[in-house]
């Protein structure tokens, strides 16, 4: 089978929940159903990574990365 994915494009399940504004204060709003598929509740951390090709932003809960740590110091 012939690998047709595009170098940098996210192969996970992705979903588009709308678009956000930035404020003058340099925040969004991230859209409700976006936080409720994610369970993001107010007061949780996210970590922002930029993209290797600086065309964007991911963010990710850090309790993600803290279980991560955990089960690999456990190895």
């Amino acid at each position: 089978m012939k690998n047709t994915n595009k170098k940098g494009i996210c192969q996970k399940k992705r979903a588009f929940f709308g678009m956000v504004t930035v404020t003058n204060k340099g925040q969004i709003a991230i859209p409700s159903e976006a936080r409720k598929e994610m369970d993001i509740k107010t007061g949780d951390k996210l970590l922002v990574i930029k993209r290797a090709d600086g065309k964007g932003i991911n963010l990710i809960k850090s309790d993600t990365i803290d279980d991560f740590i955990q089960k690999a110091s456990r190895d």
